[in-house]
């Protein structure tokens, strides 16, 4: 008679993943204990069962997401931190010093069987945030196609004066890399920059457009931060739908600024619903 409750079956509704290939095989790693040969005498190496591997799977899930999902206290800097949790933005273009470390993906290099049960955790529980193009196609080189393709969610800055060809190029290419994605963040504003709104793509109909397209993937949560067109929030919730979009407009404001028509003058006929792009000219 079967189990009620499988390994499987507990893996897939607690975590999401499908561990069907990796259940504990016969062969095990761990370190070595001598033994003797029957003819010679001499000691010969024979290999100790992992106690990692002889726990069960979903315990064994349990210490991978501890070992692989970036956690800090977020009161050192709630900036770096997902939302208001204390899980800590995945920061690409910062150099993951030993004193910064918040995961030890050292596990993966354990054996195959730990790499193929833990790696998914590793990219798809970790939001990954970048402010240049480079930083996440470099990711995607560096972990390959497969990998880039449990990668969930994503928290993009675009920079004021941002080259606007490179991150056209990006959002084409991201709904065929990133088939898993399920949530993205994408803010371009800064605070202290002179008239930000005229220094950023967030007039721009190709960038929106562009954006759209992720919709393609499966995206489930979409959100906008800093100045936009005005027709902008309605154009998304068009193509992501009306659930999606959490925050229309993300731009600093005192409490008494109840009008922000100032902030969109000359916005209104910056329409993305018009000539909707094709592929033409890209890869």
């Amino acid at each position: 008679m079967a189990e009620p409750f499988s390994r499987q079956a507990i893996a897939k509704a607690f975590f999401g993943l499908d561990i069907s290939d990796a259940e504990p095989s016969s062969s095990r790693v761990g370190s070595q204990r001598s033994m003797k040969s029957s003819k010679t005498g001499a000691p010969i190496k024979t290999k100790q069962k992992s106690l990692l591997l002889d726990l069960p799977i979903e315990i064994r899930l349990e210490i991978y997401e501890v070992l692989l999902v970036s956690r800090f206290d977020r009161r050192d800097n709630p900036s770096w931190s997902v939302g208001n949790t204390n899980q800590k933005l995945i920061l690409l273009d910062f150099i993951q010093a030993r004193q910064y470390r918040t995961m030890e993906p050292a596990v993966l290099q354990t054996c195959k069987q730990i790499y193929r049960e833990a790696v998914p955790i590793l990219y798809s529980r970790n939001v990954f945030r970048f402010n240049s193009t480079n930083l996440i196609l470099r990711l995607m080189a560096q972990i390959g196609p497969t990998n880039t393709k449990l990668i969930r969610s994503l928290d993009i800055y675009v920079p004021p004066n941002a080259d606007k060809d490179s991150w056209l190029n990006l959002l084409h290419i991201l709904p065929e890399a990133t088939t898993g994605l399920k949530s993205v963040v994408v803010s371009w504003w800064g605070e202290g920059i002179a008239r930000p709104w005229e220094q950023s793509l967030g007039k721009d109909i190709a960038f929106a457009q562009a954006l759209a397209r992720l919709s393609k993937v499966g995206v489930e949560k979409l959100k906008i931060k800093g100045y936009y067109a005005k027709p902008w929030p309605a154009y998304f919730r068009d193509k992501f739908g009306a659930s999606v979009v959490e925050e229309e407009d993300g731009r600093l404001c005192s409490s008494r600024d109840d009008d922000d028509d100032w902030i969109r003058k000359g916005t209104d006929f910056l329409n993305p619903w018009e000539e909707e792009p094709s592929d033409a000219g890209f890869p």
